[in-house]
Order: C-alpha cells, then structure tokens, then sequence
C-alpha cells in the first residue's frame, strides 16, 4: 500500500500533469494537427521530466516545467514565436498553483484547521488537490488565450472549465473525511479507486466539452457554406434576369434609334433630347461591364452595390482572364469572402475605399485588393481572423481552402490603416 500511495500515486499524478500541460499548450498554439516527431518529442520530453521530478529537487523541476517546456511545446505544435509567452505564462501558473496548494495544504495540517488522522490519507488528498488545481489553471489560462485569439468565450466554458475539477476535490475530500472514522485497506483501495475514476472523468468530460466546442464551429461553417450556395443560386437567377432585360433593352434601343433618326431629318431637337433621355434612362438598367465572365461580373457588380449603399468608394478593374479552371461555386466563395470582408473593414475605417484588380499572366490568375482598415486585425497562424460578427474567421479559412484547392497562394497584411490581399492561382 505504502508503495502506491507514495510511489504510484505521485507518479501518475506527474504524468496527468504533463499530459494536461500539452493539451493546454495544443488548444493555446489553435489545436494543430502534430507530427510523429512531435508526438515523440512529447512524450520522451514528459517521460524525462517525470523520472527527474521523482528526485523531488525544486530547482530540477522549475527546468523542465517552466523553462524548457514552452520551447518544447512550441516545437511539437509548430507554433509561431508569438506562442512562446502563453505557453511561460502556462507554466508558471501551473508551477505557482502547485506550490500555493501544497504550501496551503501543510498551513491547514500544521493549524489544525484540517485534521485527519492518517498520514496516507493526507498525502493523497494533496497530491489530488495539487493535481486538479493544475488541471483547473490550465483550462483556465487555454481559455483566456482562446479569447485573446478568437475573440470569444462563453461564460459557460469557462464554468464547465472548474466546475467538474472542483466538485472531484469536494468528493475526494468527503471520501477521505469519511474513511477517518472508519480507517480499513479495503476502503484505502476504494479511495484509490475513486481517485481513478475521478481523473478519467475529468479527462472525459474536458474533451467532451473540446468535441462540443468544434461540432459548434463545424455548424457554423456548414451554415455559412449553406449561405454562400443560396448566394450562388441567387447569382444564377440573376443572370438569367440580366440576359432577359439585356435583350428587351436592345430592341428598345433600336426603336428609339429609329425615332431619333426620324425626328433629327424633321428637326425636332425637342423629341431629340426626351429619346436621349429614354437611353440614359435604359442604361441605368443595364449592368456595368467589369469582365466576359458572366459570374464574376455578377458578383461584382452585387458587391459595387453594397459599396454604394455602405458608403463605400468602389475602384475595381479586371483584365482579360478564364476561370473556367474553377468551380462556379469556387468562384462564388472567393470573391464573394474577399469583397465582403473588405467591405466591413472599409465601412468603419477613415479611408472607406476598395480597390481590387484582377488579371491573368503567364497561365496564373492574379488578385490583388487592398481596402481601409483602421483596427489592427488580430492574427491566427499566417492569416488574421475576420472581424465579421458570427462567423469567427471562417470566411478567411474558405479564401484559404479554395485557393490551396487550385494550387495557389495567398497573402494578408496589415500596415498602418491598409489591408493588402494578394492571391494567386494556377490556371
């Protein structure tokens, strides 16, 4: 028994304590996908770490907890140097936690204030304390640097965060003030037991929250995919409009061409002007010409509309090109994204003004828009989140998606009240 409370016990507490330490260093670097290497490096760096903490030495464990850990997780999740502080940040209130409960455990012993009656039963309720205050500060510093990123958390996140590891310490307490009054090795076993079972549901429950938390997003994604097809369809039925007033306003051109003609030979220059008017008239119904792609110009011309009403000055010119490479609905979910992040920006900025060119060179369809943006955007990986209100950055990952789905590349920056997108595809 002495060999599993004072052997076993800290041990598997150490390794739930490495374990949650990279979990919380996965969510903080935006839950990458590791590689094999990093998977290993994890766990020979955990493993190492675990077997010099049996030592006891502080100062052997201040090394790998706080100083070396941060470089490692940041090496196993690819993480950009940005990452490193959240992840010393991450480190020290774990090492801190861990030191303000074992030091408030022994205050609680040596007062009197907690009194039991077994010294097993003491060491164990400190290892578990220590433990899921830990777990507890991890969740905790993970969320706040979600929301540093992300740029929201729910408040029930952060309760079903503690909650959980706070009821298993009123549990482990209850079950070991209980055992005092009847002190046996079968009940030391149960105790052992529980404490098991407590930890697999604090690790059941975190990822269940993790699962809930991504099927969220996956909704929203799938709503937002939804939208941009109706969006698609509505461009469909709007080029069949167009065709059809593009037809009807060519023959009434010829008629008032007609008229024109036969008013000019009679010199009625009053009749003259109320036909030039009609034409003017006409060609407000007509749509403005941006490029031969039936699509893009839809799209375009949609956007130059919501400009307008937005406040917005529209600059947007497009050379000769063929995006008959691209999916319709392709086609759709890039312009459509990058004109309408670039028209929320610019529509609250100083400089409200989108300029974008499009055009073709050697076999590479190339995009290049730039549009005032006065607020820094916040930065995810390579790209930036959108500030766009429900929709958390996905419009940008689509952007992303659809480009990489042609080969291609893509580029944002930021600089001094300028957002610059640059997009190349291969045709």
């Amino acid at each position: 028994m002495a060999f599993l409370i004072y052997f076993l016990l800290p041990l598997g507490g150490s390794l739930l304590l490495q374990g949650a330490m990279f979990y919380g260093a996965y969510r903080i670097a935006g839950r990458p996908r590791p590689t094999l290497g990093g998977i290993g490096l994890a766990v020979v760096f955990s493993l190492t770490g675990v077997g010099f903490s049996v030592l006891g030495n502080t100062w052997v464990n201040l090394l790998f907890a706080v100083i070396m850990f941060p470089f490692v997780a940041r090496w196993v999740f690819r993480a950009s140097r940005a990452a490193i502080v959240p992840y010393f940040i991450l480190s020290a209130a774990v090492f801190l936690a861990d030191a303000v409960v074992i030091s408030g455990m022994q205050f609680l012993l040596v007062t009197g204030m907690l009194s039991l009656n077994a010294v097993e039963l003491g060491y164990i309720l400190q290892v578990f304390c220590a433990r899921m205050a830990e777990f507890m500060v991890i969740l905790l510093v993970s969320l706040a640097a979600e929301k540093r990123t992300e740029g929201h958390v729910a408040l029930r996140q952060v309760l079903l965060s503690i909650l959980l590891p706070a009821f298993s310490l009123f549990n482990l307490y209850a079950m070991v003030y209980l055992l005092q009054i009847f002190f046996t090795l079968e009940g030391m076993v149960l105790l052992v037991l529980d404490l098991g079972m407590l930890i697999g549901l604090n690790i059941y429950f975190c990822l269940l929250v993790d699962t809930i938390g991504k099927n969220h997003r996956l909704e929203v994604e799938r709503n937002l995919y939804r939208q941009q097809a109706l969006q698609y369809q509505y461009y469909e039925r709007q080029e069949e409009k167009y065709e059809a007033s593009r037809k009807l306003i060519h023959d009434i051109r010829n008629h008032i061409q007609a008229m024109e003609a036969l008013y000019s030979r009679e010199g009625a220059m009053e009749a003259a002007r109320y036909a030039g008017d009609i034409q003017r008239m006409l060609n407000q119904f007509g749509q403005k010409y941006y490029t031969s792609e039936k699509l893009l110009n839809l799209i375009l011309n949609d956007k130059a509309e919501a400009m307008r009403q937005a406040g917005v000055r529209e600059d947007i010119k497009v050379g000769e090109l063929s995006l008959d490479f691209m999916e319709s609905t392709d086609v759709t979910a890039l312009f459509a994204n990058l004109l309408d992040n670039a028209i929320a920006a610019a529509a609250t900025s100083r400089e409200r003004y989108v300029r974008l060119r499009v055009g073709e060179a050697r076999q590479f369809v190339s995009i290049v828009m730039e549009n005032g943006c006065d607020n820094r955007p916040r930065r995810k990986g390579s790209g930036f989140y959108s500030r766009k209100p429900g929709h958390e950055g996905l419009g940008l990952e689509i952007i992303q998606r659809t480009v990489a789905r042609y080969g291609g590349d893509v580029s944002f920056e930021w600089r001094e009240g300028v957002f610059y997108t640059r997009v190349l595809l291969g045709n």
